[in-house]
């Protein structure tokens, strides 16, 4: 693929500027506000967008941390990338494109994560190499688990079961559990009580209720997002999640048999939530592995209508009927 301009537009420089400009190093005397119960408040609305990824580009050369600089000369302008996506997306030429989301609904934000006055290259922090430290055998063992979650060993297009959640309105295309930004809808909510928390994404609003004090329970259904508890190590939210519906384990990315992900929110400045998350499943990795990012306040969640499963759907299995209809016909 041509590589695309490196350099961001004065627009978007000058807007990358605006957003960094009040960031200054993390205050260590700093105490969030408590609530009446006594814990950390970390209610409100945040944004997680970033052009951070995952895992780390081998362009920065194994450096997690960089400066504006270096940010600037290896990350694809914003406009550049969201224009990207449009010319092999929604304007893609040719009788065999359907569409797709244009411009308008992409915010993937303007720079890379922004953390103690750096820019980050990655979200994975542990590893040192931010890379996933997956066993030799891992990639395999995740796609095995994945074979045998198969639902009735359909097809992709044989009937609706077999489609993605997101593309049933079930579950969010983009992670939530663990946060991860992506496309669009990067905001999520935390509503606090004296025995639980809510940790709502804007994304398919998936909501986790997170029991406070509490232990896992041994229950006799898989739950959408994993069955989670938690309790505050000082100023510290921490959230341990595990045993996630077999279906996401069968069609998403970051979920697997038995993954045990465990999340803190530090509130470390009025406006700035330190969000931080470890991975952990022995039969997939040779080290549980971690990634941070940090959280910004954001104005309020938005309905978020998924119609995907109510025009899509029927149109994609109508289109996989007419294929097999026509090569019936070629066959006669």
């Amino acid at each position: 693929m041509q590589k695309l301009t490196q350099w961001f537009t004065l627009t978007t420089a000058c807007s990358v500027l605006l957003f960094i400009t009040p960031v200054a190093a993390q205050d260590a005397s700093y105490r969030p506000p408590q609530l009446a119960w006594g814990v950390p408040d970390v209610q409100g609305v945040w944004n997680y967008e970033t052009r951070t990824g995952l895992e780390r580009p081998e362009v920065y050369q194994g450096e997690l941390e960089v400066d504006e600089s270096t940010m600037l000369e290896n990350m694809v302008s914003t406009p550049d990338y969201i224009a990207f996506l449009e010319a092999t997306g929604a304007e893609a030429p040719g009788p065999q494109n359907v569409g797709g989301y244009n411009g308008f609904w992409i915010s993937p934000g303007l720079a890379l994560a922004h953390m103690n006055g750096k820019f980050r290259s990655s979200i994975i922090v542990n590893p040192t190499d931010g890379k996933i430290p997956w066993k030799e055998d891992g990639q395999t063992v995740r796609r095995q688990q994945q074979a045998e979650l198969e639902i009735m060993d359909m097809g992709e297009s044989d009937g609706p079961e077999a489609r993605t959640l997101s593309e049933r309105c079930l579950k969010s295309f983009a992670s939530t559990a663990p946060f991860l930004s992506s496309l669009y809808n990067n905001t999520m909510q935390i509503v606090q009580s004296p025995t639980h928390v809510v940790l709502l994404a804007e994304m398919a609003h998936d909501a986790r209720i997170v029991a406070i004090d509490q232990q896992h329970k041994d229950l006799p259904y898989d739950k959408w997002l994993g069955n989670s508890v938690g309790y505050y190590d000082g100023d510290t939210l921490v959230v341990m999640t595990k045993d996630f519906n077999t279906w996401q384990v069968a069609k998403e990315r970051m979920t697997s048999n038995n993954i045990v992900l465990t999340e803190r929110f530090k509130r470390v400045e009025d406006d700035k939530i330190h969000y931080s998350f470890t991975i952990e499943d022995p039969d997939l990795y040779t080290q549980p592995w971690s990634g941070e990012m940090p959280m910004y306040p954001a104005e309020g969640i938005y309905e978020y209508a998924c119609h995907e499963g109510n025009y899509a759907m029927p149109a994609i299995l109508a289109g996989a009927r007419r294929l097999e209809f026509d090569a019936s016909q070629a066959d006669q």
